[in-house]
């Protein structure tokens, strides 16, 4: 598998709900599916063993240090820690086969502290990340159901949740910190939908909810409302949330959502505040690194990593028949790319 770091939307560049049960408010139906170009952006770096299979890719934002920020990666065999920098593994998790990794924090600044949920086939693992080692650390989880289905975690006000997908409904979870590790509350049912995956705006509690169908949808939490943003292609390979502000003097909350077609490696972005869209990447050829022609999963960080502009990372499952590193780095495309019209600041969010 290759992993690729590169950059899409002035970043969101990138590492790789429909049906309503009774008494509960209908989901507006999103806009219809637009005809996106594909422009073409170069990879930064390549991350990674050759033929080294990744399910899932995350980054951790340190909080005062940009470039000892981390790309986390899920293979067969547990949890890597790489240095956003240089590739180079700064720890690992052995402990069995990881699907999925979502990353949420707690506290803000330079004492801001991190977790790591990754989704194993018997239920979660949660990891702390220490900000001086960036070593990961298990962390018991006291009570709580073992996981079902696709997940995100993030910000709930001044509490930390997570989102469950399962059985066509989307559920959530409070995730209860304590001086022994920490808790996870019952799910309680937001609202039924035929979802694919979710993200949540850490800045506003919203979960962007994707829907088998393309649907993208803004949810809130706390009222069970939805609002379309957007209609993308059905059936996503992977998807991810990309968090920045608007150009000056709104500074308004903003971003773009990424849908990834693993079979083209194109990846598809739409405005989170009102989904029209900027356009459409691929990874192009190198003459160090080869284009990525397919993928199987990508993720999108919230500002720049060090000092080429990485903000998002997609990675290939070559199946060992590839001597390219499994993941490579997106960097950030040029401005008159359509990814890079309107969204021109891209700070790290306040959350990490």
């Amino acid at each position: 598998m290759r992993i690729a770091v590169c950059p899409l939307i002035l970043a969101a560049s990138l590492i790789a709900l429909s049906a309503c049960g009774k008494g509960e408010k209908e989901p507006q139906q999103a806009p219809e599916r637009p005809s996106i170009e594909v422009s073409e952006v170069a990879a930064a770096d390549g991350y990674g063993a050759p033929g080294e299979t990744v399910n899932a890719v995350a980054f951790w934002s340190h909080p005062s240090l940009t470039f000892e920020s981390l790309l986390l990666v899920a293979t067969d065999a547990g949890v890597e820690a790489l240095n956003i920098e240089t590739g180079e593994q700064v720890d690992a998790i052995a402990q069995g086969a990881v699907s999925a990794l979502s990353v949420v924090y707690t506290g803000s600044g330079a004492g801001a502290e991190a977790y790591v949920v990754a989704g194993r086939p018997n239920g979660y693992e949660f990891y702390s990340i220490d900000n001086a080692s960036r070593s990961l650390a298990p962390v018991k989880v006291e009570s709580g159901a073992p996981r079902a289905g696709a997940f995100c975690a993030g910000r709930a006000g001044d509490d930390l949740a997570l989102y469950e997908i399962s059985n066509g409904d989307v559920s959530e979870r409070a995730i209860d910190l304590r001086d022994s590790g920490l808790a996870l509350g019952d799910p309680r049912k937001i609202i039924s939908m035929r979802a694919h995956s979710c993200h949540v705006d850490d800045r506003t509690g919203d979960v962007i909810i994707i829907a088998r169908d393309g649907g993208i949808h803004r949810l809130d939490p706390k009222t069970g409302e939805t609002f379309g943003l957007a209609f993308g292609a059905a059936d996503a390979t992977a998807t991810a949330l990309f968090l920045m502000t608007t150009a000056e003097p709104e500074n308004a909350p903003g971003g773009a959502v990424g849908l990834l077609d693993g079979e083209t490696g194109v990846i598809s972005l739409f405005d989170l505040a009102d989904g029209h869209a900027l356009g459409a990447v691929r990874v192009k050829s190198t003459f160090d690194l080869e284009a990525v022609a397919s993928a199987t999963t990508m993720a999108a960080g919230y500002g720049n990593y060090g000092g080429v502009y990485r903000d998002g990372a997609r990675c290939r499952n070559d199946r060992g028949r590839r001597a390219d590193p499994p993941c490579s780095m997106e960097r950030r495309p040029r401005r008159d790319q359509p990814a890079a019209r309107r969204n021109r600041r891209s700070p790290r969010a306040s959350s990490g």
